[in-house]
């Protein structure tokens, strides 16, 4: 039996509008969804018989306030203005294994991606620790006094009680850390650095200085650039930018592998990210290489970023609707962002960073499965402290069959870091195209209005 409800969590931005996915302050419905690797109608979304999707007539269908959603055995549903339905890619228990995540970890801000390679949203998920700040017209102070001001009131409070805002998910609000390793890495592969070649270097822990971007003699360790990204460090990335890259090269990688672009062609609204790296090749343009500024991220752009690797340089188009009415809407053309040889390499320094760098703890003894993924931690203290805990990546290496993508902005005495909340988001993604989980019945209990 079907029970439609309107649900008041993290929503789902369709063509400029959205649906909410999980009630607030409630247990998340968990559904048996369609394996990973396959779309969950037929025909496949790919193929010739598939529909062209217009998002245009979408945009007009879906009306922001009273859209629904439908658990629906092993999918949601939505349902059209002019009546028909469509059947969306959200998988209902990733979905709520994601906002689950996000309550555990009680971080003051958090989002968590999960996609199919194809592009394909499976899980969208964003979590505050208070209500969306409401804008206030007749408010005219400028951006810059606001801050000036006491930050008691702005300061997010940490703890079990949230409420699930889906722009966290597709909106910045992080830098985007270390994870812009992966786009510096790009470029250098791509102006002819050798990822297995030795550079000497010091420090590069916590920090990147003057010093690093020279031959000095305290260099006293030499290691590839694929250790640099393996093991976030920031010395090596810095002088390797420095002494190899022009600033406009680094700009341009960003640009390409959508960093700094909205999601042309998708359902989805929102930014992958934002750059503005220094024009001239100084101590600022090694630390933003390193990812220490110039750069945010989205937790769909870092998803679409992994999946970029994934799947040999070239990058998917989000897509939230597989279906209208049992017929398949065509799965947007992935464009080319990087040549393969680039993704491969770069790849590489993803799988080593769960194999033997800084996401090892997590990844690092699971010899059945080889995970490909990026870290990123960077803390910020003002105007209050917040550590941004990053992870970016896809599993299996070898074939992937889900990209992820999780930031938390955790406070000092934190519950969850992004590594350890990826792991398990995969393993429970993975099992899943295993068959190791039982199917679960659909618990709804009430019906609610959409809620922000």
């Amino acid at each position: 039996m079907r029970r439609s409800h309107i649900l008041l969590a993290g929503a789902v931005a369709i063509a400029g509008t959205a649906a909410s996915i999980s009630g607030h302050g409630g247990t998340a419905a968990e559904v048996q969804g369609a394996p990973l690797a396959e779309p969950v109608t037929h025909p496949d979304p790919g193929s010739p018989t598939a529909v062209k999707r217009t998002q245009t007539t979408l945009a007009e269908l879906i009306d922001l306030d009273k859209l629904t959603i439908s658990a629906a055995g092993d999918h949601y549903e939505a349902k059209l203005k002019d009546g028909r339905r469509a059947v969306l890619t959200l998988d209902p228990m990733l979905q709520a294994y994601a906002e689950k995540l996000l309550s555990e970890a009680r971080a003051p801000r958090g989002a968590i991606v999960a996609m199919a390679p194809d592009g394909r949203i499976l899980a969208l998920a964003g979590r505050r620790s208070e209500p969306p700040p409401k804008a206030d017209k007749s408010d005219k102070t400028s951006k810059s006094d606001k801050t000036s001001k006491s930050d008691k009131a702005d300061k997010p409070r940490p703890g079990r009680e949230g409420v699930f805002d889906w722009r966290l998910a597709t909106e910045v609000w992080a830098p985007a850390a270390s994870v812009f390793k992966l786009v510096t890495a790009s470029a250098l592969v791509a102006a002819g650095v050798d990822p297995t070649g030795k550079v000497c270097f010091h420090g590069g822990i916590r920090s990147v200085l003057e010093s690093n971007l020279r031959d000095d003699k305290r260099d006293s360790r030499c290691e590839s650039l694929q250790y640099g990204v393996a093991h976030s460090n920031n010395a090596i990335l810095g002088k390797l930018a420095f002494q190899k890259l022009e600033p406009g090269a680094l700009t341009r990688f960003a640009h390409e592998l959508g960093i700094s672009e909205g999601f042309p062609g998708a359902e989805l609204t929102g930014v992958a990210g934002a750059v503005d790296i220094p024009a001239i090749r100084d101590l600022n343009f090694a630390q933003s290489a390193a990812g220490f500024s110039g750069s945010q991220l989205s937790a769909v752009g870092g998803a679409l970023l992994a999946a970029t690797f994934a799947d040999g340089g070239e990058q998917p188009v989000p897509t939230l609707i597989a279906s209208i009415d049992g017929v398949a809407q065509a799965l947007p053309a992935r464009r080319r962002a990087v040549t393969a040889d680039v993704a491969r390499a770069v790849g590489k320094m993803m799988e080593a960073t769960c194999e033997i760098g800084s996401a090892a703890k997590s990844f690092g003894r699971r010899q059945a499965m080889r995970v490909a993924g990026k870290t990123g931690t960077l803390t910020r203290t003002a105007p209050f402290y917040m550590e941004h805990s990053w992870f970016v990546g896809y599993a299996p290496a070898e074939q992937p069959q889900i990209v992820v993508s999780v930031v938390l902005g955790n406070p000092e005495n934190w519950h969850l870091k992004g590594h350890e909340a990826a792991r398990r988001l995969i393993d429970r993604a993975i099992d899943r195209t295993k068959g190791r989980e039982k199917d679960r019945a659909v618990k709804i209990t009430s019906t609610r209005r959409v809620g922000w």
